[in-house]
């Protein structure tokens, strides 16, 4: 466990023994370092980041010893990290992920890219802002820089590559009697008003509704997965506006709002989701209806010191979900086979969230919940049951 504090001058000592730790392990030190010159410039510097407004200097720590270093700068226009160092005995504890973790959902909460330089030096750095999916966007002197956003992230995740091989006509969660229900559905709760899709994708819900004779608007972050739903229907039938369904506002008022498939779980922080319902419910007329299709987290399944489990085992495909309890966090690895030793790897992060945590969620924004069905043919929902669609109304 790690919690930071903001920085004291009586903490400068430390802040330049764990720095000199993280640098000397890595072995990037100077043969010709001048320790005792670099302290006094440290020093002076650490002490002016402590009285600047614009900039906070926290100490880390690690059961309530100090144990890192963490400079961050705030403006209008993004979020920086000034630098960051661990002491060599907590590194590789996931401690760095978790602060950048932290600090990506504050830059996506204010609509801000999250910047960070890394020394050209310093692979184990590197490797980590590329996993986090960090771009390099510059370069100064000896550094490159680095930069996050949650736009860029979506686009990189469901890319063009991703969008063409979604759809699948006819089969899974295209299938016709899978379709069907959810359509019939969902054009009832609308009761002959219109309908707004928040993640809408390449369309695989709203044409067959919009067909079906309900109009339809959506939301959508993935620019790859909008093309595909521009082949099929242009924006005067179904009008969509880019962004993030936690935030981004679509002109009009609806009777209802839907997410499927799982899909509010993309949304990885606790605040995004409860944002999510509040979008809806800013969308929605007097008595409009908000629907979550989601499925029912399945640590039943996860004996306990196992970090995964094997949703799906078919000849083409293996579906294999690992889990952070902690976070409540699970990464779906998506395995598809081709001929001989032929694979292709998909990973899809989500934040899993149990039924009467999302009734909260609902509560929160202003939502009663109105009816809860295992599936969308409105079969009973029992504690056996898989996944759930739950429908949540405004007060009329």
């Amino acid at each position: 466990m790690h919690r930071l504090r903001l920085a004291t001058d009586a903490d400068v000592r430390f802040l330049a023994d764990v720095t000199l730790a993280a640098t000397g392990a890595q072995g990037r030190l100077p043969a010709d370092f001048d320790e005792a010159a670099w302290r006094d410039r440290f020093a002076e510097w650490t002490r002016e980041s402590i009285e600047d407004p614009g900039t906070e200097l926290y100490v880390i720590e690690v059961d309530d010893v100090g144990a890192g270093r963490l400079r961050v700068s705030r403006t209008a226009e993004f979020v920086e990290v000034n630098g960051i160092q661990l002491h060599p005995e907590v590194q590789n504890r996931g401690i760095g992920t978790a602060i950048f973790t932290v600090l990506q959902s504050e830059a996506a909460r204010s609509g801000v890219p999250l910047k960070v330089n890394v020394e050209r030096d310093n692979p184990d750095a590197r490797r980590l802002y590329d996993r986090l999916g960090f771009v390099k966007i510059g370069e100064e002197g000896g550094e490159d820089v680095l930069e996050w956003s949650k736009a860029a992230e979506q686009n990189r995740l469901w890319n063009a590559d991703v969008a063409e091989r979604y759809d699948t006509p006819g089969v899974g969660m295209f299938a016709e009697d899978v379709l069907g229900p959810t359509v019939q559905r969902l054009a009832q709760l609308a009761d002959g008003g219109r309908a707004l899709e928040f993640a809408i994708g390449t369309g695989r819900v709203a044409v067959p509704l919009s067909e079906y004779g309900v109009p339809v608007s959506g939301i959508e972050f993935s620019d790859a997965m909008l093309e595909q739903l521009r082949t099929k229907a242009d924006a005067d039938t179904i009008p969509v506006v880019t962004g993030d369904m936690a935030t981004a506002r679509i002109p009009g008022e609806f009777t209802l709002v839907y997410l499927v498939y799982n899909t509010i779980a993309n949304l990885l922080t606790q605040e995004e989701q409860v944002a999510c319902f509040r979008n809806a419910a800013r969308h929605l007329s007097p008595g409009g209806r908000f629907v979550i299709e989601l499925w029912v987290p399945e640590l039943r399944r996860l004996p306990p010191g196992v970090p995964a489990t094997v949703g799906t085992a078919d000849p083409g495909y293996i579906l294999l979900d690992t889990y952070d309890v902690l976070k409540q966090h699970v990464v779906s690895h998506h395995f598809h086979f081709g001929e001989g030793t032929d694979a292709q790897l998909f990973r899809t992060p989500h934040r899993y969230i149990w039924p009467a945590e999302l009734d909260l969620m609902a509560q929160l924004a202003g939502f009663t919940l109105e009816s809860r069905h295992a599936d969308w043919t409105t079969t009973e929902f029992t504690a056996d049951s898989p996944s759930h669609v739950s429908v949540y109304r405004l007060p009329s």
